[in-house]
């Protein structure tokens, strides 16, 4: 059983994560708790394998209960931080969050980062299971942070993003992501920028650039991606980038 703990002073919240987490069998809410202190208290008594964190709690924020608990912690507990609010995400980050969900909790969300957790467990933290029977997906364990041309920040696993798209008339980037929403990028972002974001991004023409894991057949000149970008048509292939990405495909 995969031991469970939920510290945040919002009972609605609370009963929602609760019923969310019924969907996975082998997770056991040994307790919640609805701040600082008796959160700590629960953390010791129960040593939990994961911890749902809330981040505003009435005694102490959760940043910082995590950063008070690091010494005290001899055992694999994995930190889920969960938030109303987006401005955390980077402090998270910084202070190395096994994961972060936004509340209300999305249940597509929560299946994602449940899934980490039990490749994690297994030792097989680099990989994440593709609907397609014969193919695995890498997890990149580092998050790209994407500046969107109104200067807004995106914090985003390179697993949720299909594809990038050049508009040669605005100049501009665009990243589409596996909810199918769209961003345009800022005005600086370039094709090399975007391919230091992750080794799985390949760029296959001079206004394209594909996530690899997502790649289900080449054709002459174009390619298909796996759902939910299967119904794309547009991604073309120029001979510029073909053996490259023919080479790193088969290498897969």
């Amino acid at each position: 059983m995969i031991n469970t703990l939920i510290i945040d002073d919002d009972n609605p919240s609370v009963l929602v994560l609760t019923e969310r987490l019924k969907a996975f069998s082998d997770v056991q809410i040994v307790a919640t708790a609805h701040n600082g202190e008796g959160g700590r208290n629960a953390v010791m008594k129960y040593k939990p394998d994961l911890l749902f964190l809330d981040i505003e709690l009435p005694d102490i924020s959760g940043l910082d209960f995590l950063s008070s608990l690091d010494k005290n912690i001899d055992w694999d507990m994995k930190v889920v931080f969960y938030t109303s609010y987006e401005k955390y995400l980077l402090q998270a980050l910084r202070l190395q969050a096994f994961d972060f969900l936004l509340k209300p909790v999305n249940e597509n969300e929560l299946s994602l980062v449940m899934n980490r957790f039990y490749l994690h467990r297994e030792g097989k933290d680099n990989l994440l299971r593709q609907n397609s029977p014969s193919r695995w997906m890498p997890l990149s364990v580092k998050s790209v942070l994407i500046t969107t041309i109104t200067n807004d920040k995106l914090i985003v696993r390179p697993e949720n993003i299909g594809y990038f798209k050049y508009d040669s008339d605005r100049k501009l980037w665009k990243v589409v992501l596996n909810s199918l929403q769209y961003f345009i990028l800022k005005h600086q972002t370039t094709a090399d920028t975007i391919l230091s974001y992750a080794p799985e991004f390949i760029q296959i023409h001079k206004s394209y650039i594909i996530n690899i894991n997502y790649l289900y057949i080449i054709s002459e000149n174009s390619c298909t991606l796996l759902p939910p970008f299967n119904k794309v048509s547009e991604l073309k292939i120029s001979k510029m980038y073909k053996k490259k990405l023919l080479d790193k495909f088969y290498d897969m």
